[in-house]
This record gives structure tokens, sequence and C-alpha cells, in this order.
């Protein structure tokens, strides 16, 4: 009996220690996700799919501004809230110069030879991986890419016998959009996100501006708002929304312009590429029925898209084991078998990644959607070196990427949103953009 006894206490003891080790080794790993449906069934499949031993992923699904403002703040100050940053190419570049993001050459250099070859990095779409990279080096791995496209509704176009041209002007644009709206029977003709933010409204705004062949500075960082160009821009974006556009225009993010596309009571919508996957999915209105077409262009001729990936860091002050963990989660997300997975899950390609490998748009499931030519054809479109019709001294498509454009540029997106509900004049907020712009010149020392 006593021998029993103690053959119990020790397996009692060992059991308690096993208990207590898993407890002490085991990593629970925080990280933040864009509030977009891509990014939605990442947190979702991870929560379901994702095993690793000893690690748990707390996921937050945040809206992106949110997402901005606490992870900016988060990997400015040293915090630790989160152990994945979820960033994109503005971000990158100042964030791996300060300091802010962990250097993922060592992490790599440290896998094994068939771990590398699984991963296959060399798949990842360069322009993308290139983005969140400095002097080569990666300081994060591309999740999905986008560029930026016209999406019309079919149905109403063939309705009012309409044609969307392959590469439209703006004014091709406004013109159809004024002939499909009716609200007598609660079609809208075009939307677009009208809520404020350099990465919510400022998004599609920044390319109008370059399509009708604008900057925000001159070669000697003068400021070019207050240009014929410029105004043309600000116009166009307003006597659409206000002319043609939904109601609430200030309160639309993309989710809400997502929503009333699905509806099938929207003729054309102007967004990312990555938006296209939801309005062909099973619970969408549209299904089958989105036509696309290429950015629309005014003065500039081409290159009126954007670019732009949601992309995963590391934070550097989290421990060591913590950095281990979220690595290893970074590749499983943005691998071909995650990639494999979305497509199995879900076969309409509404929650697979795009523009991040190039081996996605050869899984026969994928290739063959609707907007997969498309969207190719928009990346392939793409001159990340020449954003805008006359030289310029920044870089960037729907951004300039200094650290100072995400106050300003959002700045800029409260005046306009002033103008297009007619709080302020076009002139007032013209001045208004045009002295701010020229301060941050100043103020950031680009101006010699």
């Amino acid at each position: 009996m006593r021998r029993f006894s103690a053959v119990l206490v020790s397996v009692l003891a060992l059991t308690l220690f096993m208990v207590v080790g898993a407890q002490v080794f085991a990593e629970t790993i925080n990280i933040a996700l864009a509030n977009n449906p891509i990014s939605q069934a990442l947190a979702k499949l991870t929560n379901e799919k994702y095993k690793a031993a000893g690690v748990t992923v707390n996921v937050a699904v945040l809206p992106e501004n949110d997402l901005r403002q606490k992870l900016t703040t988060e990997a400015s100050v040293g915090g630790t809230t989160y152990d994945m940053f979820y960033f994109g190419p503005y971000e990158a570049q100042t964030w791996a110069k300060n300091g802010w993001l962990e250097n993922l050459e060592p992490y790599f250099s440290a896998l094994s030879a068939d771990k590398q070859k699984w991963y296959d990095r060399a798949d990842l779409i360069q322009g993308m991986l290139g983005s969140v990279s400095l002097k080569g080096q990666a300081y994060a791995l591309p999740f999905y890419g986008e560029s930026s496209f016209i999406m019309y509704n079919k149905a109403l176009f063939a309705a009012k016998g309409l044609n969307m041209p392959d590469a439209p002007t703006w004014d091709q644009i406004y013109d159809l959009a004024k002939k499909i709206n009716d609200p007598a029977k609660g079609i809208v003709g075009m939307t677009m996100r009208g809520a404020p933010g350099w990465g919510m409204s400022g998004a599609p705004f920044v390319t109008i501006v370059n399509a009708f062949g604008g900057r925000f500075y001159d070669m000697n960082w003068n400021a070019t708002v207050d240009t014929p160009e410029q105004r043309g821009a600000w116009q166009m974006y307003k006597k659409i929304l206000r002319e043609a556009g939904q109601k609430d225009i200030l309160s639309y993010t993309y989710n809400e312009c997502i929503a009333l596309m699905q509806s099938g009571k929207c003729g054309i919508y102007y967004d990312a590429t990555s938006i296209a996957p939801p309005l062909e999915s099973a619970g969408s209105a549209v299904r089958g029925k989105v036509g696309y077409a290429l950015a629309p262009h005014e003065k500039m001729k081409s290159n009126t898209s954007w670019l732009w990936n949601w992309s995963m860091g590391i934070n550097p002050k989290s421990s060591d084991s913590k950095k281990q963990a979220v690595f290893e989660y970074m590749l499983w997300a943005t691998s071909k078998d995650y990639i494999k997975m979305t497509v199995d899950v879900d076969p309409t390609g509404s929650s697979t990644p795009p523009a991040s490998r190039s081996s996605t748009y050869k899984l026969a499931a994928y290739k063959n959607a609707p907007y997969a030519a498309a969207t190719l054809r928009a990346l392939e479109s793409m001159d990340f070196t020449h954003p805008t019709l006359q030289p310029v001294p920044y870089v960037g498509l729907q951004y300039i990427a200094i650290p100072e454009f995400a106050d300003a540029g959002t700045q800029m997106t409260q005046w306009l949103a002033d103008y297009v509900v007619d709080k302020i004049s076009l002139n007032e907020a013209i001045k208004k953009t045009n002295d701010l712009f020229n301060q941050v010149a100043v103020d950031g020392g680009y101006r010699k």
C-alpha cells in the first residue's frame, strides 16, 4: 500500500510538473488585423486552423484608422501590447529605419533547408516584398497585396444601354455614374470611400490627384496643392459623390462601399483590387455580374492606380520566445499552404490573399476567378517610381512616403470632407492644405 501511495504521489508530482511546465513554457502572442474581408478571414482561420505547440494566438480585428493609430503609437514608444505589427509600405520604410521592426533575415537563415524549400521565398511577388524591405533586408512579409481598379454592375449598365470603357477617364466615369444614378429606385450611381483618413478617403482621392496631373510638391519641396490640376481633382471627387454617390458620404469606409455594391443597388465602385472577391462571394447579389476596368486616368495616361499591401512584421521589443512564435505564425499565414487552404475552405476565392505569391494565380480554382486577370493587369500596369505626370521629390502612389504624411494626409481628408458637404469652400480647403504641406516641408527639413 505504501509502495502504491509512493508511486501515486510520484505520478501526481510528475503530472503537476508537466502542467506547470506547460504553463511556464506556453506562449501567447497578441496580434491586431485590419477590419477588411481578407483579414477577417485570416482571423477566423487562425482561430480554427492554426496549430503550434504551446502557442496561443490572440487576434483583434480593428477598424483601419484605429489600427494605424494604435500600432504607430505602439511602435514609436516601444510598447509590447502587440507582438506582431500589421502595416503597409508607408510604415515599413520609416519603421525599419527607426528600429521599430525586427530584421527577418536572421530568422530565415536559421530555418532548415526543408523549411526554406517549403516556404519558397522566391515565390513571393518581389515588388510587394521589396516595398517592405530596406537595403535588401526583409523587415516584413506581405500577407496580401492590391492595386486599384473600377468595378461596375453589368446588369445596371445593360439596363441603361451603357458600356464601360476598358481604360476610362474620370470625366467618362462621372458621366456614366450620373446616368446610372436613380434615387427614385434606390440606385446609387457610384460609391467611393468618403470617411476621412489618409488611408481611407485619401487612397482614392490621391490617385485622382495623380490622374489629373497634380502633385503635392515640386522638386524643391514647394507645396503644389493650389494648382489647376489639384483643383480639378477636388472638384471631381466632390461632384461624383454629391451628384451620384451614397447619401451618407462621410460615413463610408470600404466596408460600407462593399455592402452597397454587393446589394446590387450601385453602378460603379472605385477601390482596391482586393475588394473584388467579396463581390463574387456566395451571398453577393452581383456575383457573376461585375465587370472590371483599369483605374481612371485624365491628364495622366497611365499609372493611376495605387500600390498597397498588408504585411506582417515582428515587434522588436517582444521577448525572444514571442518573436520566434510570431515568425512561425507569419510563415504559416503567408505560405502556399495557407493560400491553398483558403481556396479549399472558400472556393469563391473571397478569403484568399491576392497579389502576394505568383503561384496563387496558377491555382485552378483561383486563376479562373472573374477578377484574377483584371487584378494582374492592374498590378502589372503600375510604375511605382513615376507616380505623377511631373517629377516629384517623393515616392508613393496614394501616399507620400514621409513620416509626416500620416497626420498631414489625414488633416487634408478632413478638409476634403468639409468641402464635400459644403462646410468650407474649395478656396478655403485648398489654401489650408497648401499651407499645411508647406509647413510640413519646412518643419521636416525637406526644403533646403
